[in-house]
């Protein structure tokens, strides 16, 4: 319990840090209605009253999705009608915060089985559920297991190789690929990895796309492939690959036919629909 109230509290923190933020993508508050004609037959973004009000509040990147119960959705009216009246901090929260999709788990092509990885993934989809009350499932979102590794336990300590776990999946027609690794010769499971990304996958999903927010997975300044961050992590991913630890950096890619099992996607939109990307990029794992 005290585990998922830090999760919704960092899901809190992080919109408002989004919130913060936003001036770097531009003037986006008059957006939705100047761009809703160009968008792809079905495709909307958020109309509700309450985030429409926290949007332009926040002056944050609304979502794009096409309607349905695979999305994500905030309907506690005092937490909503606490975001939009102060553009930041919510007011007092029920229990009851609203809806996830439920997680559909694929297996990766090779190495995705045994009685380690079953467990892997059972902590995954019990970090996204959390304690149950707070989010509700409904719908569904199809993700795909990319990287997987359980050291056996004695070897945990020895200075070679890594526990890894990270999941991939579809959103704005794009492909979302999230990682964590224990580091070389530290005791962290591939469980408690899987664990904590999928509590971070449910917050960042409620409180962006439940929200009507674009996902930070998807901003123009969540990104890390150039500069010296980029620069630090290219480093620290060579150092990692000598040590035999496969790179499992947060990222975001054109989606291809291969990806075609993870649809449909849980917003409705399909590969290269909407704001297509060329090339792979890595993402800020730390804002989410």
């Amino acid at each position: 319990m005290k585990r998922y109230a830090s999760s919704l509290l960092l899901g809190l923190a992080s919109l408002s840090a989004v919130a913060q933020e936003a001036p770097k993508e531009g003037n986006v508050a008059a957006a939705p209605a100047t761009a809703e004609a160009n968008l792809p037959e079905g495709v909307t973004t958020e109309k509700d009253p309450l985030k429409q009000a926290y949007l332009a509040k926040a002056a944050l990147k609304p979502a794009l999705f096409r309607p349905s119960e695979n999305m994500p959705q905030v309907v506690n009216e005092d937490l909503l009608r606490g975001m939009s009246e102060s553009g930041k901090a919510p007011g007092n929260a029920s229990e009851f915060v609203g809806y996830l999709p439920k997680l559909k788990v694929l297996p990766c092509a090779q190495g995705c089985e045994g009685k380690d990885y079953e467990r892997a993934v059972a902590e995954f989809i019990k970090g996204y559920r959390g304690n149950g009350r707070s989010f509700k499932e409904r719908g569904e979102m199809i993700v795909q297991v990319r990287w997987y590794n359980t050291r056996p336990f004695l070897m945990r300590k020895l200075p070679y190789g890594a526990d890894v776990f990270g999941v991939s999946f579809l959103l704005e027609g794009k492909l979302v690929s999230l990682g964590k690794k224990s580091g070389v010769g530290v005791s962290v499971s591939s469980y408690e990895l899987a664990r904590e990304i999928g509590a971070r996958l449910a917050t960042e999903l409620a409180f962006t796309l439940g929200m009507g927010v674009k996902p930070t997975y998807l901003s123009v300044t969540n990104h890390l492939s150039t500069g010296v961050g980029g620069a630090v992590m290219a480093a620290g991913a060579t150092v990692d690959g000598m040590l035999g630890v496969e790179d499992v950096r947060p990222r975001i890619e054109p989606a291809t036919e291969a990806d075609n099992k993870l649809l449909p996607a849980m917003d409705g939109i399909k590969p290269g629909e909407v704001e297509p990307i060329a090339a792979m990029h890595y993402i800020n794992s730390i804002v989410f």
